[in-house]
C-alpha cells in the first residue's frame, strides 16, 4: 500500500503544469489567426472578382462564420433587418448579434441563406457593418447604416434587469442594454490614409447623440479604435461601454489597438464585443407579440356580461 510519505509524495506531484507562453495568450492567438484567414480570404475574393471568376462567399458571410465560432453559442450571429415597434427599419445589416432564445423573428427567412429576415431591435446585442475595402465613401455608408440602427425605437432598460423578462428593485443609474455597433473592414483602400478614415470617424461621431454613436472602427491588419474616458482625478483611461453613467456624459477619447503594440485589431474588437454582450441583459421579450401587432385590437366579448363569478378566497402561494 505504500507508506504515508510515499502517498504524500505521489499526491504532491499532482499539480497543474505551467502552460507555455503561447497557451497563456491562446485566445489572443486564436483571434490573430482568424484575422489572418479573413484577410487572406478577402484578398482571394477580390482577385476572383478582378478576373471575372466566381467570387465565392462574400466577405461579410465569411466574417459572420468566423465570429460565430469565437463567440459563445448563446449569441446568434446572423444577418438581416432590424425593425422597431413603430414599423421603422434600418434595412439590411451585414452582421447582427441576436438573442434568438428569448426573441422571435418578426419575419422568418424563407430559406437558410435568405437575407430577408426581420428581427425586433429589442433582441439585438450588436450590429456590425462589414466592408471588403474601406474608403471614405464606404465608411460613411457603414456609419449611416449603424446610426440608423441606433435611432430605431429601442426601449432602454436599467441594470436591475435580471433576465430578459424579469427585473428586481431598486433601479440603478445605468443602462442595461445599449446597442453595440462597429465598422469592420478586411482592408483599407490604398489611396486613403488611415488617418483620414479615423478623422472622418471622429468628426461624424462627435456630432451624434451619445446613444447614437458608433462604438468601434476596425481595419483588419492595421488597427482597431474604440472609445474611452478618463475618470475625474485619474490619468488612466477606461473603456467607454455606454452602460453609463460616466461614459454617457463625460468627454470621450479614442483608444487604439495595433499590431505594433502586440494587439490584433480583430482580437481587440472581439474583446470589446465579448465584454458588451456578456454584460448586457435585453428587455421586452415578453412584450414582443403585443409590440409588433398581436392583441392591440382585442375587445371584451359581450361587454358587461360577467361569465365567471369572483372567488372569495384566492389560492395561497
Amino acid at each position: 500500500m505504500g507508506t504515508p510519505s510515499d502517498i504524500e509524495k505521489l499526491i504532491d506531484g499532482w499539480r497543474p503544469k505551467q502552460a507555455s507562453a503561447v497557451m497563456q495568450r491562446a485566445f489572443a492567438e486564436r483571434c490573430r489567426w482568424v484575422e489572418v484567414a479573413l484577410r487572406t480570404r478577402a484578398e482571394a475574393e477580390i482577385a476572383m472578382r478582378a478576373t471575372n471568376f466566381s467570387s465565392g462567399p462574400a466577405i461579410e458571410a465569411i466574417f459572420r462564420d468566423e465570429l460565430a465560432k469565437i463567440l459563445p453559442r448563446r449569441y446568434q450571429v446572423t444577418c438581416g433587418t432590424l425593425s422597431d415597434s413603430n414599423g421603422a427599419t434600418a434595412s439590411d445589416c451585414d452582421a447582427v448579434i441576436f438573442n434568438d432564445t428569448w426573441f422571435p423573428a418578426i419575419k422568418q427567412r424563407a430559406t437558410y441563406d435568405d437575407r430577408q429576415h426581420v428581427m425586433p431591435v429589442e433582441g439585438a446585442y450588436a450590429v456590425l457593418e462589414v466592408k471588403q475595402t474601406l474608403s471614405i465613401a464606404t465608411l460613411e455608408e457603414a456609419l449611416g447604416k449603424l446610426v440608423t440602427c441606433h435611432r430605431l425605437q429601442r426601449p432602454l432598460t436599467a441594470v436591475n434587469q435580471l433576465v430578459e423578462n424579469r427585473k428586481f428593485e431598486p433601479r440603478l443609474n445605468r443602462v442595461g442594454n445599449p446597442l453595440f455597433s462597429a465598422v469592420v473592414a478586411a482592408r483599407r483602400d490604398p489611396k486613403t490614409p488611415l488617418t483620414d478614415l479615423v478623422d472622418r470617424f471622429v468628426a461624424i461621431n462627435e456630432r451624434l447623440g451619445r446613444m447614437e454613436m458608433v462604438h468601434c472602427l476596425c481595419v483588419l491588419g492595421e488597427a482597431c479604435y474604440f472609445w474611452g474616458w478618463v475618470p475625474t482625478g485619474s490619468t488612466q483611461a477606461e473603456i467607454a461601454t455606454f452602460f453609463g453613467p460616466e461614459d454617457l456624459i463625460l468627454p470621450l477619447m479614442l483608444i487604439e489597438a495595433t499590431p505594433n503594440h502586440d494587439e490584433s485589431p480583430l482580437g481587440a474588437l472581439v474583446s470589446r464585443l465579448y465584454g458588451h454582450v456578456t454584460n448586457s441583459v435585453l428587455a421586452g421579450a415578453n412584450e414582443i407579440p403585443y409590440s409588433y401587432g398581436i392583441g392591440q385590437s382585442l375587445q371584451p366579448y359581450r361587454q358587461g356580461t360577467l361569465l365567471i363569478p369572483s372567488v372569495p378566497t384566492p389560492p395561497q402561494f
